[in-house]
C-alpha cells in the first residue's frame, strides 16, 4: 500500500481490485465495494455542495457500527475534511463540548441516542443530521424497524430541529477531491493521553495506511488470501483499535467487514453461521469472555473457519485465553486468541502475538516498522527483563494533541513516544506489560479517566473531597468506584450527575462515603493509598 495515499484513495484502490466483492455485511444486507464507493461519493457531494464543508473543516461523527460511519469517514476524507469520532453513547453535554472545542461545522448523530435527550438537543448550537440503524437494512426489515420505532421518529420530526441522512441527496452534483498531505490531520480521536488525562489526538492518513499495510503480517496470510473472507467489526469507530484494525485496514485489503452495532455473542454466532467466511474477531477481553461462556459459540461448527482472534484495549487474563484456545482445540480449529498492544497516539497495534511469533504472557512482538525501548527513571535504556516505561518509535505516530503543543512535546523523548505504561522486554524482543504509570481505568476496554469523574462529583454542593479508583467487575472486567467526603450522603445523586455529564462507562459502579481521605505531602488526595486500601479490602 502506498503510504502517501489518503484514506479515500487507498479504499478506491481496493475497489478497483475487487469491485464486486462484499465490503460490508450488515445483518441481512451486503454492500459491495463498488456500491460502497458510490455511497461514499454521493455523501461527499452532499457534504461539499449542500453543507459547504471545505478542506480542513471538522465534522463530528458519533455513531454505532452502522454503514454510515464508514461512508462518512471516507466521504469526509475525500473532500479534505476532518472526522471527529465520538462515543455514540455520549450525553448531550459531552457532544456539545466536543462540537465547540473543535469548532465543528456539523454533526452526524445516532437518532436513538438523541431521542433520549431530545429536550436538551433542542438547544444544541450547531447543525445536526440524524442517522438510523435501519437505513441500510433490507426493505422488509427496515419497515419493521421503522414501525417499532415510529413514536421516536414522530418525536424527532416534530421538533423541526433535525435533518435525516436518508433524506439527503446530491441532486446529481459531484464532489471534487482534495488531497490531504502527510502532515495534515484527517481524524480526531478522544482517548487517554500518556499521562492519563483525556486528550484529543490528531491522526493523519499515513498512520492509518501504515497500520493497514501490516494486516497480512498480523494475520500471517498473503493479501490475496484475504479476499472473500470477513472480519467481525464489533469494536466502535471512536476507538483506534476499532476504526483502524476492524474497519479501514480490512477494507483496503479487500477483506470484508461484518458490522455489528451492539455486541452480543448471539449476533456473532449468527453471522458466522450465515456467512461461513469469518476468519477473524477482534475485541476487548470481555468480548472473548462472553463468547466462551456461550455454548452456542463454543459448539459452533464454524469455529473451524476462524484463523486468528486478537484481544486488545486491556490486559488479557490467562484464564480467558486458555478457555478460548481450549474451545478451538476441541473443535479442531487452528485459531488461537492472541494479545496485542497499542495506544491511540500510535494508532492501534504496535506489537502483537501471531501464529508465527507468540509467547504466553507477552503483549507481542513489535510489528515491522515499529521500534520499542524500555526507559528508566533517568532516561536510560534498560536491559532485558528490567521494568521501565514502554516507549515506541515510529514514523507513523500521532501528529499531535489537538491545540496542546506543550503536552505533545512532553509525550516524546529522543524521538520515542512515551506510553505511560510500565513493562519490560525479554531477550527475544517480546514486550511484557506490568502496570499503568498513567491514571486510567479500562472499563470494557474503554479508557475511563478518574480525574474527569472527580471533577463532576466535586461540582456538587456539599462535596469537599473525592477519589475515584478501580474495582473488579464481573461484566466489564473493571469498573470505577468513588470515595466521597460529603455532607450529602446520597449515592444516587452522584450517579445521576455523572450520567448527565459522562459516558456510561464512567458512571461509578459504587459510591462510598468516608469522613476523610489520605493525602500526599503536597496536600493532594493520595489515590494510590486509596486504591491499596480497596485492594486489601477485596483481597485483590
Amino acid at each position: 500500500m502506498e503510504e502517501h495515499l489518503t484514506l479515500y484513495q487507498s479504499f478506491k484502490l481496493a475497489v478497483n481490485k475487487t469491485p464486486n466483492e462484499i465490503a460490508i455485511y450488515y445483518f441481512d444486507s451486503k454492500i459491495s465495494y463498488a456500491k460502497l464507493l458510490n455511497e461514499i461519493d454521493e455523501m461527499a457531494s452532499i457534504l461539499q455542495n449542500l453543507y459547504r464543508i471545505e478542506k480542513g473543516d471538522v465534522v463530528l461523527v458519533s455513531l454505532p457500527n452502522i454503514p454510515e460511519v464508514i461512508i462518512l469517514l471516507y466521504a469526509l476524507n475525500k473532500i479534505g475534511a476532518i472526522s471527529d469520532m465520538v462515543h455514540p453513547n455520549s450525553p448531550f453535554e459531552v457532544i456539545q463540548k466536543y462540537y465547540d472545542d473543535a469548532d465543528c461545522k456539523m454533526a452526524f448523530l445516532f437518532d436513538e441516542r438523541v431521542d433520549k435527550e431530545i429536550k436538551s438537543y433542542l438547544n444544541f448550537k450547531g447543525t445536526i443530521v440524524l442517522c438510523s440503524a435501519s437505513t441500510y437494512l433490507p426493505r422488509r426489515e427496515r419497515q419493521i424497524y421503522n414501525f417499532v420505532n415510529r413514536k421516536m421518529y414522530r418525536e424527532l420530526k416534530e421538533t423541526h430541529k433535525f435533518q435525516f441522512s436518508y433524506n439527503l441527496s446530491s441532486n446529481g452534483l459531484i464532489s471534487s477531491e482534495k488531497i490531504i498531505a502527510r502532515d495534515e490531520i484527517s481524524v480526531l480521536l478522544h482517548s487517554a493521553s500518556t499521562t492519563g488525562i483525556s486528550k484529543t489526538i490528531c491522526l493523519g492518513d499515513k498512520s492509518f495506511n501504515f497500520t493497514s499495510s501490516k494486516i497480512p503480517e498480523i494475520m500471517c496470510m498473503e493479501q490475496d488470501e484475504l479476499i472473500g473472507k470477513s472480519i467481525i467489526s464489533v469494536l466502535p469507530s471512536f476507538h483506534g483499535f476499532g476504526l483502524c484494525m476492524t474497519m479501514h485496514a480490512p477494507l483496503v485489503n479487500s477483506f470484508g467487514i461484518v458490522l455489528i452495532p451492539k455486541f452480543s455473542s448471539k449476533n456473532i454466532v449468527k453471522m458466522m453461521k450465515k456467512l461461513k467466511n469469518v476468519i477473524c474477531i477482534c475485541g476487548v477481553p470481555n468480548i472473548f469472555k462472553q463468547l466462551i461462556n456461550d455454548s452456542n459459540f463454543t459448539n459452533s461448527r464454524y469455529l473451524k473457519t476462524l484463523r486468528s482472534c486478537f484481544s486488545g484495549g486491556d490486559t488479557l487474563s490467562s484464564i480467558i485465553k486458555e478457555n478460548f484456545d481450549s474451545a478451538m482445540i476441541r473443535k479442531s480449529s487452528s485459531c488461537r486468541l492472541y494479545e496485542g498492544y497499542g495506544l491511540t497516539e500510535a494508532l492501534s497495534v504496535c506489537s502483537v502475538n501471531t501464529h508465527r511469533h507468540h509467547k504466553i504472557g507477552s503483549i507481542g512482538y513489535p510489528i515491522s516498522g515499529v521500534e520499542f525501548k524500555i526507559i528508566g527513571d533517568n532516561n536510560q535504556s534498560l536491559e532485558p527483563k528490567e521494568i521501565g516505561e514502554i516507549a515506541i518509535k515510529s514514523d507513523y505516530n500521532m501528529l499531535k494533541y489537538f491545540n496542546d503543543e506543550e503536552a505533545t512535546k512532553a509525550t516524546y523523548r529522543d524521538g520515542y513516544l512515551l506510553t505511560g505504561d510500565l513493562g519490560y522486554m525479554d531477550e527475544d524482543g517480546f514486550i511484557y506489560f506490568t502496570n499503568r504509570k498513567k491514571r486510567v481505568i479500562k472499563v470494557n476496554g474503554v479508557a475511563v479517566f478518574p480525574h474527569e469523574i472527580e471533577s463532576v462529583i466535586l461540582g456538587l454542593s456539599g462535596v469537599s473531597s473525592v477519589c475515584v479508583i478501580q474495582i473488579p467487575d464481573e461484566k466489564t472486567i473493571h469498573a470505577a468506584k468513588a470515595y466521597v467526603v460529603s455532607k450529602n450522603k446520597d449515592p444516587e445523586r452522584i450517579k445521576r450527575e455523572c450520567k448527565k455529564k459522562l459516558i456510561s462507562w464512567s458512571i461509578p459502579r459504587e459510591v462510598e462515603f468516608v469522613d476523610k481521605l489520605p493525602m500526599t505531602r503536597y496536600h493532594k488526595v493520595d489515590y494510590r493509598k486509596v486504591q491499596e486500601m480497596e485492594n486489601n479490602k477485596r483481597k485483590v
